[in-house]
């Protein structure tokens, strides 16, 4: 596993999985390059929002990773969230840019679960 992977692996299970919003700091660069439209650049403006999201937004929010895929400094994670309110989920893509141990760029793209697919294949 290349040292991105790694960094956005552990970024994943601690920050969305577990929901541990303390330790953005251990992966997230201070001056992030946000592509998310709803937010603003900077690590700050995630920690601000994160726990607005884990409580008001999507509260009980399960997050599940499906894959990750890295080449070089970029990894790409494909996951599904879900909770009451969306007993089918989200499927969620997020890309990463990782330079010196740290996360310094986002994006990320979110498709809702439907019911079924004209190929019967699941979209996570």
């Amino acid at each position: 596993m290349n040292n991105a992977k790694k960094i956005v692996t552990s970024y994943m299970e601690e920050v969305w999985v577990k929901q541990n919003i303390n330790s953005i700091d251990d992966f997230v660069a201070d001056d992030l390059i946000q592509h998310n439209p709803n937010l603003p650049n900077g690590k700050e403006a995630l920690k601000s929002f994160l726990p607005v999201l884990f409580t008001q937004l999507m509260p009980n929010l399960e997050w599940q990773i499906a894959r990750i895929i890295a080449e070089e400094s970029m990894v790409v994670v494909h996951s599904l969230a879900k909770n009451p309110a969306m007993p089918l989920g989200m499927a969620v893509v997020d890309i990463f840019r990782v330079e010196y141990g740290k996360i310094v760029e986002h994006w990320d793209l979110t498709h809702n679960v439907p019911e079924s697919t004209a190929s019967g294949n699941p979209i996570v």
